[in-house]
């Protein structure tokens, strides 16, 4: 992380971005209306970079060297102002030891005496993230939540275009997700692919490099499927969703990414709330199984076990509860032009 050049951050604020993929995408709306620099963690540097912000883009290192490093960046710019869009500690810490003196951000994880502008928590509650970040950065948040699109790279989108070859459509799967309690089923992924390919659709499974088993797993079930899970970092996953005509994705990081460069999603819906997280920028069809007392829960990990309320187990029960044939006809009415 590098200071900004003399003079020019000390006439701006500095902004801490998220540090999850989706959360990052669904801060770009703010982050691009305020024209701030960003300091963001390195991996999702990119992500910014594509969103062309006006603002400098600063990415950071985890760990304490990193740390250290990123005070010693900050110090000498002389931002008078920070906007917390985390809500950790340690983001507040970092800008106050950096010599950001009046910190904007939401209460609680112990922070709140270094905020000078504290946000309470129930403020954010009832609005789309998009509007939730608006909010922290001072802006409008009542109006419509929409996303601010990215490009990816040229070159990378002309290799996976290459690639996969023209003719089929290309409908992109990502059984993955961080939060084991928003996981289709993996075999119901390979299930809804196969039906997918039957009709004369590409397959490609998508996924982060920690997913490889569990792509594997879904593009060997499905006749013709590309695995291309571990094997693109975040501007070519942006370039290759961008050749996609249709993504069906669990609720995670890519499914933002997806809206972002404009492709239509079909998304699988359990323990959290799409009103609060769903993506915008392109259709999106959500599919949410049978409605449950108690979801959204907002969990990671499921705490139900026992009998459930319709099913036999309880466990997970919201997406066991996710039809096959509804996700398909869904993504088969997508495909066809229609609403869903």
């Amino acid at each position: 992380m590098t200071p900004p050049p003399p003079g020019r951050a000390s006439r701006r604020r500095v902004v801490r971005a998220p540090n999850h993929l989706g959360d990052v995408v669904m801060a770009l709306p703010a982050l691009a209306a305020d024209g701030s620099d960003v300091v963001v963690v390195r991996w999702l540097a990119p992500v910014l970079e594509m969103a062309g912000l006006p603002g400098r883009v600063l990415p950071f290192d985890r760990g304490l060297a990193g740390w250290w490093r990123a005070v010693r960046a900050l110090r000498p710019a002389g931002y008078r102002e920070g906007v917390l869009l985390t809500p950790s500690f340690s983001a507040a810490w970092l800008f106050r030891w950096g010599g950001v003196a009046h910190l904007r951000g939401t209460m609680g994880d112990a922070r709140t005496w270094l905020l000078a502008d504290p946000v309470p928590r129930s403020a954010l509650r009832g609005r789309h993230r998009i509007n939730q970040y608006k909010l922290l950065m001072g802006q409008d948040p009542d109006t419509e939540a929409r996303n601010h699109p990215l490009t990816p790279p040229g070159a990378e989108t002309a290799t996976w275009r290459d690639r996969l070859g023209g003719g089929a459509p290309v409908v992109g799967l990502f059984p993955g997700s961080n939060a084991p309690a928003r996981r289709w089923p993996v075999e119901r992924f390979v299930e809804a692919g196969a039906a997918l390919a039957r009709r004369g659709v590409r397959i490609v499974v998508l996924g982060g490099p920690g997913e490889r088993d569990l792509t594997r797993t879904v593009a060997e079930g499905v006749p013709g499927a590309l695995d291309a899970g571990g094997a693109t970092d975040l501007p070519g996953l942006a370039a290759l969703l961008s050749i996609c005509h249709l993504v069906v994705t669990n609720d995670t990081g890519p499914m933002h990414l997806a809206g972002a460069v404009g492709v239509p999603t079909v998304t699988l819906w359990g323990s959290s709330d799409p009103a609060e997280v769903r993506p915008v920028g392109a259709r999106d069809a959500r599919v949410t199984g049978a409605p449950l007392p108690c979801k959204p829960c907002f969990r990671n990990q499921c705490p139900r076990s026992g009998a459930g309320t319709l099913l036999q187990e309880a466990h997970e029960e919201c997406m066991h509860l996710i039809a096959i044939e509804d996700v398909v006809a869904t993504a088969e009415s997508l495909l066809d032009g229609g609403s869903a």
